[in-house]
């Protein structure tokens, strides 16, 4: 008896030992695999120690080790899946809404956009209206023409997805206070709103990832055909493509950036969508980008320049200023202009005019998500 007691206390003590140092073994020689971070941020740095301020550093010192301690992304997976699959709740309320069929709504920006809680402010809107007439003088005295378009989130295509106590306040929204404005200076908005809820009645597939914010390729092309045709109206000689100039190809994928949030990329999965044009058009990519990209953003996100070769400079050229929604679209527009220039600008959707003045468009396209008209509107001017 006294031998099983000296026993058991023996290997208590030992797994005792090995549990309270399982975590520096691991952080010295990495035993297990580590897990990927699935946050969408970005994690705290070592801070440097300095002596002349150390007031700073342990608060500093405690945030990157609880951003980088060992086992953290095990034990992050874990209180995910047992949150979603155990208790049936999603495991970061404050970041995702879990709607039905697995559609997955992002919170932050998004949710306030769509419930109407937050509007523009009587001065904002002064200065939307002071910076976006300065912009129509602008293009109207170099001859380019001007459309602004706003991109829906996936709230407002598809609400019969979102849980029943997601109500919608009864009044104006912050889209439609911007487009009243733009609209009532003579420019030409395009609230692509409207055909998305249009082609969901008539389109079989869906038109925004369930498991992402943004819309998939079918969605895309539909918001570029609604763009083009406009487009053509003033520009007789540029083309619209059409479905059926197309081969479309539906694939599984992993889960998108709100799956990735919930640490469930891998489990739940996603359709994309495949589009190739059954006649090939050849086009030239410029590289490097000839053009300073803002502080701290990748160059390849901020610029995309394609050139069409073999006779086709007869059509327009055309300069759009978008965000990650826009990102889908390049391939309709890069083979429908003999000139197709892409900014992302870092969501500052500025004029960019060193740019126009060295690329010359004949079309200047200003394309906003609607949860992000607000970063829109604080880079805007009195003028």
């Amino acid at each position: 008896m006294k031998r099983r007691s000296l026993f058991s206390n023996y290997l208590i003590t030992i797994l005792f030992i090995l549990v309270i140092s399982s975590a520096g073994i691991q952080q010295g020689f990495k035993l297990l695999p580590e897990m990927p971070n699935q946050e969408n941020r970005a994690l705290d740095t070592m801070p440097d120690f300095n002596t002349s301020s150390l007031d700073s550093f342990p608060r500093s010192f405690e945030a990157f080790y609880n951003d980088h301690f060992a086992f953290r992304n095990h034990f992050l997976k874990m209180y995910a899946d047992m949150n979603f699959n155990i208790y049936k709740k999603c495991p970061y309320p404050d970041q995702v809404i879990i709607g039905y069929n697995q559609h997955l709504f992002m919170i932050p920006k998004e949710l306030d956009t769509y419930q109407r809680t937050t509007l523009f402010t009587s001065n904002e809107l002064d200065r939307i209206r002071s910076e976006f007439s300065y912009r129509k003088k602008y293009f109207e005295e170099k001859g380019i023409d001007y459309y602004v378009a706003v991109c829906p989130i996936k709230y407002s295509i598809y609400p019969e997805y979102l849980p029943w106590y997601i109500q919608v306040r009864d009044t104006v929204s912050r889209t439609d206070q911007f487009l009243d404005v733009i609209s009532g200076l003579g420019i030409e908005v395009i609230d692509l709103r409207e055909v998305l809820l249009a082609a969901k009645e008539s389109n079989p597939r869906e038109l925004f990832m369930a498991t992402d914010n943004h819309w998939n390729e079918i969605g895309a092309f539909v918001a570029y055909q609604d763009i083009a045709s406009r487009i053509a109206r003033k520009q007789p000689r540029a083309v619209v493509l059409q479905a059926s100039d197309y081969t479309i190809r539906p694939k599984h994928r992993n889960g998108g950036n709100l799956a990735h949030i919930l640490n469930r990329k891998e489990e739940m999965k996603d359709l994309q969508y495949t589009l190739t044009l059954r006649k090939s058009v050849k086009t030239s990519i410029t590289a490097p980008c000839p053009y300073k990209a803002p502080d701290n953003f990748d160059v390849n996100d901020f610029f995309k320049g394609y050139s069409m070769r073999e006779g086709n400079q007869h059509l327009p050229r055309i300069l759009i200023v978008h965000d990650s929604f826009g990102k889908f679209i390049h391939p309709y527009f890069r083979d429908s202009f003999s000139r197709s220039v892409f900014i992302w600008d870092k969501w500052q959707y500025k004029l960019n005019e060193p740019i126009i003045d060295a690329e010359k468009p004949d079309v200047y396209i200003s394309m906003t998500l609607e949860s992000l008209l607000p970063a829109l509107a604080n880079n805007c001017e009195f003028r």
